[in-house]
């Protein structure tokens, strides 16, 4: 009952930009976690072959290894909040929608590629969300992070009733066009209600006279 009472009161006195991540976070983790696990069905029911999909997953992971190098720098030189703003639209906005309307393998390289830029956002928005927050709600915080992915349960059979109705393809489809509405929703009402972090401010300073690749 003791830690059910401090992960409550985490909740409730959460204030700044770690209320914000949490709070906007189910608007991202319940359509992922919708979509998600037919992404490999959906593929290839639209003719993409088993070798293709492993090449798409080889292909996403070079340039999220990429991207993963880079976004250290880029958090440092845009800042927290530009930079989570500007790679959670990049990565999860656009790709959701060419994924909605994919036709064929090159509509899921594409994506794939530009989805792959989520290893920036992930490195910026994780400094958005503990930098300013107090060490003693630290695991609290990222508990409620992942109890919010786990909320889409609740709407899975929903998922599978509209597939079961409606076919596998088009009900992914507007899986896809729902998290794009959600997702673009999330990162716009955390970009209004985010701060700039004290660290991040000190960053930004600091490497005002460095190029992305001096700093990398």
């Amino acid at each position: 009952m003791r830690q059910k009472s401090s992960m409550l009161a985490t909740l409730k006195n959460l204030k700044g930009n770690p209320k914000a991540c949490v709070f906007t976070e189910p608007l991202w983790g319940i359509p992922f976690n919708l979509y998600m696990p037919y992404a490999t069905l959906y593929m290839s029911s639209l003719g993409v072959t088993d070798q293709q999909i492993g090449f798409l997953a080889s292909l996403g992971m070079v340039f999220q290894v990429m991207f993963a190098l880079l976004s250290g720098a880029i958090t440092d030189k845009l800042g927290r909040k530009k930079t989570t703003f500007i790679f959670d639209v990049t990565s999860w906005s656009i790709p959701c929608l060419v994924w909605a309307f994919a036709q064929d393998f090159r509509w899921f390289a594409v994506a794939a590629v530009i989805n792959s830029v989520w290893r920036v956002t992930m490195n910026s928005w994780t400094c958005l969300l503990v930098e300013d927050a107090q060490e003693r709600q630290l695991v609290d915080i990222w508990s409620w992070v992942h109890i919010s992915g786990l909320l889409a349960a609740f709407f899975a059979p929903l998922a599978g009733l509209l597939i079961a109705w409606n076919g596998l393809v088009p009900t992914v489809r507007i899986l896809y066009l729902t998290a794009f509405v959600l997702m673009t929703a999330k990162f716009i009402t955390l970009n209004i209600y985010a701060k700039e972090t004290q660290q991040g401010r000190i960053r930004r300073q600091e490497t005002q006279d460095q190029t992305i690749i001096q700093l990398l």
